[in-house]
């Protein structure tokens, strides 16, 4: 199985909020500009779940995502034979499942995942990149819905490019993943990777947190503490559904952290304060988790 975290989420019910910034700390903001888009048809492929129903899978294209670094399918292989997966990730958005009926009139279930068009062309020609996106996307639903799909079962159609109506999605367009706040011109971490330095282990007190404590989880909140970390503008921070990656300078250190729950990342909001060097992470949960 692929590991998720080579996926950039995006999800297709973010609302605007505002950070609630407490005396004595420095607010991070997401830096997400997104839109509501209806995804272009790419192609279906048809599998089967454990017990036995059709599922079917749009991928969809849009270039309102980003698209995803040019490897070769030589440089794909090396990637995954060395276990670096981290190394290639692959800007993904993931709908909700959606009843459909098949050809028959039977009832079955539709994904739709939108990936950038240029990324679509590769994954049909070249058969690696389609067995790469396949796994992941398979991993991604049964993480995400509890549904365990048959990869030996997925078939190709080809006289159908999606089961169902497309439905809009709302689609992260920056650039860059949730970042702090960073200089204007080039950040200290741009310039310590520049000078091809190697990141280790932050040192730190970890916690996360879920709200409430008893029933229908409503938040993850993540705090971490570490006198390694000196100012906000140190510090890079990359959110996803399941993960939090957290870069901090100087000392070149770095933080992966495992999220309880799928959460909204584009939701979220951090704080850092000073005095403590404590980050505190809030994420909402996502609807139906727990």
């Amino acid at each position: 199985m692929a590991d998720t975290s080579l996926f950039n989420i995006v999800h297709d019910n973010a609302t605007e909020e505002k950070d609630l910034v407490l005396p004595g700390t420095e607010p991070m903001k997401p830096v997400v500009d997104s839109i509501l888009e209806t995804p272009k048809p790419g192609f279906c492929v048809k599998t089967r779940s454990e017990d036995g129903q059709k599922v079917f899978l749009n991928i969809c294209t849009s270039d309102k995502i980003n698209e995803p670094p040019d490897i070769s399918e030589t440089e794909l292989q090396r990637i995954l034979e060395t276990e670096d997966v981290g190394k290639f990730r692959v800007p993904l958005s993931a709908g909700p499942p959606h009843a459909e009926v098949d050809k028959s009139g039977a009832a079955c279930t539709a994904y739709d995942l939108v990936i950038h068009p240029s990324f679509c062309t590769k994954v049909r020609q070249q058969e690696a990149f389609m067995q790469f996106l396949l796994t992941a996307i398979l991993t991604i639903i049964e993480q995400k819905h509890d549904v365990k799909l048959s990869y030996e079962s997925c078939v190709l159609l080809k006289n159908k490019q999606h089961l169902g109506r497309l439905e809009p999605q709302l689609m992260r367009m920056t650039k860059k993943p949730f970042v702090v706040e960073l200089d204007s011109q080039t950040s200290s971490i741009e310039r310590y990777e520049q000078a091809g330095n190697a990141y280790t282990q932050l040192p730190c007190k970890k916690c996360i947190t879920v709200e409430p404590q008893e029933g229908q989880p409503e938040f993850v909140v993540v705090e971490v503490e570490s006198q390694h970390m000196k100012s906000v503008k140190w510090l890079q921070l990359d959110i996803g559904e399941d993960r939090i990656e957290l870069l901090v300078r100087p000392g070149g250190y770095r933080l992966d952290l495992d999220l309880p729950h799928w959460v909204y990342a584009e939701q979220g909001g951090a704080q850092f304060h000073c005095q403590t060097k404590t980050l505190t992470i809030t994420l909402p949960v996502q609807a139906g988790e727990g």
